[in-house]
């Protein structure tokens, strides 16, 4: 009895000790690191993994109209006006063709171009340019005149 309570006492000892170097450290501060909030709709060839040609398809193909108008420029909503530029979107505005892959894209004048090559219309492969511009750190559509297929 009288060994195991002194192999106690020393295992006991042996672990309260410290070194000398264990009294200087001091513990590592992890460095914080600020993040900017992230804009996910700023960049026109990736929003969420897509390019913004295909989101704004989406949000055609599932009737979202107050929210392609949302993504419209200041610049058309101010030439056609909201509740035309919204019932053109409604009723005469197609975007239900495949785009295919973003090919290219041309910046010139804070107005980009979306170049896809390999769209398909009605079993044609034609060439499909989007305009867009970055408006308050969203992209935004810019149509230039209100016709069925505004892309061709």
């Amino acid at each position: 009895m009288k060994s195991i309570t002194l192999l106690f006492l020393v295992i006991i000892s042996f672990c309260a000790c410290k070194t000398e170097s264990d009294k200087q450290s001091k513990p590592v501060a992890v460095a914080e690191t600020k993040q900017e909030p992230s804009k996910p709709y700023s960049n026109p060839a990736l929003i969420y993994g897509s390019s913004f040609g295909h989101c704004f398809q989406t949000l055609y193909r599932n009737n979202q109209f107050e929210q392609m108008i949302c993504f419209t420029s200041n610049k058309t909503l101010k030439e056609f006006g909201k509740e035309k530029v919204l019932n053109y979107y409604m009723n005469k505005f197609k975007l239900d063709y495949e785009l295919g892959k973003l090919s290219n894209i041309t910046t010139k004048n804070g107005i980009s171009l979306l170049t896809y090559t390999n769209g398909r219309i009605q079993a044609t492969r034609r060439k499909l340019v989007i305009q867009c511009s970055v408006e308050n750190d969203s992209v935004k559509i810019i149509l230039e005149s209100l016709v069925v297929s505004p892309f061709e």
